[in-house]
């Protein structure tokens, strides 16, 4: 993402797609620097609701979940970074939220919300920092805590590559909860979690020397980003794939070969349409 100008914008909604388009783009930087926009715009949204309280607010959702949003954000983002005690000092800003006034009784449950996201980056950081120690506890927190499953997966697969570590035992002790996932990938943030997740499990068995497998869940997540229209996924994946093509199977190429093909069409087509757009418009 360009560098833009992010003084005039004072929509909280706005900045919150920002923040995710941002991280889907991996531009960390200007996450952080729309993380603080955005905690900068809900501290003023969150000082006249002090006071005006009876005023109709017009964002989408409570106050509460932007200030935790913008912290999280800027949590995630310096983790990606490696600038692991900035991350820390986001998440102690989202861990406890009910320090905010006028959050009404239908709206607590962002406080627990952010409290347990707050206990899975936690984790994350942990990890990341080398702390193999928390590996067991981690994995009891996401079977408690299913919808944290994927990005914490996608953590544990990072760290097991990194450090060139066996993690069979994690795949088979959550085998239930993740195959419950794979046959419901409900929306299409948990989609692009899951072709995140599936792509970094590709990587971890070519590691490990389980091609088979490797190219299975690497066309699986060329299956779906193709879906998606996730370009920096399908790029990855597509250099994975042929780090190892000549390891695939005959059937595997075939798929492999067909996915590359879709891609190629819808190309074409978009130029074509891109073409009649611009005659069409040039003839009037």
């Amino acid at each position: 993402m360009r560098k833009l100008d992010l003084g005039c914008i004072d929509d909280i909604d706005a900045l919150s797609k920002m923040l995710k388009l941002a991280f889907s783009n991996e531009d960390w930087t200007n996450m952080i620097r729309l993380a603080d926009r955005l905690y900068e715009e809900s501290a003023i949204l969150y000082h006249y609701q002090l006071q005006q309280p009876t005023k109709k607010n017009s964002h989408s959702r409570p106050l509460i979940y932007y200030i935790g949003y913008s912290q999280l954000c800027k949590g995630v983002a310096y983790q990606k970074l490696k600038k692991f005690n900035s991350s820390r000092d986001c998440i102690e800003k989202y861990t406890d939220l009910s320090w905010m006034k006028g959050v009404e009784e239908n709206e607590k449950y962002i406080i627990e919300d952010f409290r347990i996201f707050a206990s899975g980056n936690t984790f994350t950081v942990d990890l990341m920092e080398g702390r193999h120690s928390v590996l067991g506890d981690y994995v009891q927190y996401l079977k408690q805590y299913r919808r944290e499953l994927v990005p914490g997966m996608i953590t544990i697969l990072e760290y097991a590559i990194k450090n060139d570590l066996s993690i069979d035992w994690v795949l088979a002790d959550l085998s239930k909860e993740l195959g419950e996932i794979e046959r419901n990938p409900d929306n299409s943030t948990t989609a692009r979690y899951y072709t995140e997740y599936l792509y970094l499990l590709s990587l971890y068995k070519y590691k490990q020397g389980d091609y088979h497998d490797a190219a299975e869940k690497n066309l699986e997540a060329l299956t779906s980003s193709v879906k998606l229209e996730d370009n920096t996924a399908f790029k990855k994946l597509t250099a994975l794939f042929e780090a190892f093509r000549e390891f695939a199977s005959n059937q595997q190429e075939q798929v492999y070969k067909l996915q590359l093909k879709s891609i190629l069409e819808r190309v074409l087509m978009n130029e074509k349409d891109i073409s009649f757009s611009t005659i069409h418009s040039g003839s009037n």
